[in-house]
């Protein structure tokens, strides 16, 4: 299998505190790999390095065999979708959200295929109904959903879920467990945050931070 992420030797200092250090990982195509801890350990900060958001203080980063750098980053971030914990786009409609990554210039060769979405929609426990609801009145777990669907139709090598879960019951976390396999099984690479029992006995290898 293809290499997709390579992490080695990763120290990572936020507002002078050290949060990992000699943090090696790496994730192929086809894999799932979730990454736990405690709170305050650098999970978030581990996938924002990935992105070149944060530098790291030593170790490197490779995504797609291309190392981390100032004149890679913009190319590794096309090939990256990011689903953060929090995510609020700029738009009123759902309708209007979901075409907001489909806009961008990276992703305009994709389009949105809203058969691909309600299939997606429908394996989530979502109906079609919220596709012309206000942003404003979705539930903190639907509009999770909605932006993992989003993650999935873009189609990107490597998917960096942050916390995908945290506002879903149990039954909506085994749906997207089974999102996150599916993804993998089509040759995403795919790494998520989670303290989820579901997510971390569903993913292929969990890492401790």
């Amino acid at each position: 299998m293809a290499e997709m992420l390579k992490i080695e030797r990763a120290a990572l200092r936020l507002g002078g505190r050290l949060l990992f250090r000699d943090l090696d990982m790496d994730v192929a195509a086809g894999q799932w790999v979730c990454v736990t801890g405690e709170s305050g350990c650098g999970k978030t900060s581990l996938l924002r390095a990935v992105l070149g958001f944060l530098p790291l203080e030593a170790g490197r980063v490779s995504v797609c065999g291309e190392d981390l750098s100032l004149h890679t980053v913009e190319r590794i971030r096309r090939r990256t979708a990011y689903v953060p914990q929090e995510l609020f786009l700029p738009a009123d409609t759902v309708e209007e959200m979901l075409r907001i990554p489909f806009d961008l210039k990276a992703n305009r060769r994709t389009g949105l295929s809203l058969e691909s979405l309600f299939r997606i929609w429908e394996a989530l426990g979502l109906g079609r109904d919220l596709y012309h609801r206000k942003v404003g009145q979705l539930s903190g777990g639907q509009r999770q959903r909605i932006i993992l669907s989003m993650a999935a139709l873009l189609g990107k090598r490597l998917l960096l879920a942050d916390e995908p879960t945290s506002a879903l019951d149990e039954e909506s976390v085994g749906k997207v467990a089974g999102l996150l396999r599916g993804m993998a099984a089509r040759g995403a690479a795919v790494v998520s945050v989670s303290h989820n029992r579901t997510l971390l006995e569903a993913c292929d290898r969990v890492v401790r931070l």
